[in-house]
């Protein structure tokens, strides 16, 4: 009886391990334009897939984003980082990226605008860009491209990459998030 109680503590251990060693793969496509907004993602261990899903963003805003305000959205987006920095920064540090491609088209219509928007945008990447290599574990094979339209009104952004993190160190992190979330939570319930 105990050489059978022992084999199954062994076993669930072993599998617990192997689990906790298992990587998984997610690939991850955005793309944006006036006509669409979708998000793509799968999951993989190691070459089964395991999760599959589309995802299309309905606008609800009443102001679009275009070429020219952007800047203004990713802006925001920048201020808003500091909420959740403290929350994300040791997570992603468990992260790998093989692979990183952002590529945006678009312009405004009138060439000084046009101009002056690619440099923010472009600004904009290498602070993101930057952050990513400071605070994941690996980045890899990154291609960043701006490239302006100076006839046509428009904005189109495409985002593809590929992220790799153990499965035991994925929940780890999440549990650690969650920690955090709940002791910023009561702290500002009691402050």
């Amino acid at each position: 009886m105990w050489v059978t109680i022992g084999i199954i503590v062994f076993s669930f251990f072993l599998l617990v391990v192997l689990i906790a060693l298992l990587k998984i793969s997610i690939h991850i496509t955005f793309h944006y334009s006036k006509e669409q907004s979708v998000v793509y993602i799968q999951a993989l261990i190691y070459k089964w897939k395991i999760y599959q899903k589309e995802l299309k963003i309905e606008e609800n805003q009443s102001e679009k984003i275009d070429y020219l305000n952007f800047r203004k959205e990713i802006i925001q987006f920048i201020r808003s980082i500091p909420i959740v920095y403290r929350n994300v920064t040791h997570f992603l540090s468990l992260i790998e990226i093989s692979l990183f491609e952002w590529k945006t088209k678009g312009g405004t219509g009138d060439a000084v605008t046009t101009g002056i928007s690619t440099g923010a945008i472009w600004a904009i990447k290498g602070i993101i860009i930057g952050f990513l290599r400071e605070h994941m574990k690996k980045v890899d094979d990154l291609l960043v491209d701006v490239t302006p339209d100076y006839q046509k009104s428009f904005i189109q952004t495409d985002i593809r990459c590929m992220i790799s993190i153990r499965l035991g160190k994925a929940i780890y992190g999440i549990l650690q998030l969650s920690k955090l979330t709940n002791k910023q939570k009561e702290a500002t319930n009691h402050g």
